[in-house]
């Protein structure tokens, strides 16, 4: 069974083929992320989304291919610098992890 950093990714190439003008999508970790239950969360930069701050939409898991259930946070881009400045909090015990697009070299 794929891991949640595989389904993180593979959700991410998704998201970014389905809407080319996402400019930014950031994995989102909890405390319990080993947890099957906790969700698989992807914050995603889109200059096509109106500012409303955090405003998780939750989907269910899809087996075989997304074993786990999924959350997509879409802010603007002066949203994610108010996320990681603090100014802009993501739920409680949630933090920013790996950036998966666009990809480091």
């Amino acid at each position: 069974m794929p891991n949640k950093r595989e389904i993180a990714r593979a959700l991410a190439d998704a998201h970014r083929e389905a809407e080319p003008g996402i400019s930014h999508i950031i994995r989102v970790v909890a405390e319990r992320e080993d947890d099957s239950a906790e969700p698989v969360k992807l914050l995603e930069v889109n200059p096509d989304t109106p500012r409303a701050g955090i405003v998780p939409i939750a989907f269910g898991a899809d087996p075989p291919e997304i074993p786990f259930p999924s959350v997509v946070i879409e802010v603007t881009e002066s949203e994610l610098k108010e996320i990681q400045s603090g100014s802009l909090p993501l739920p409680h015990g949630w933090r920013l992890e790996d950036t998966l697009y666009p990809v480091s070299a």
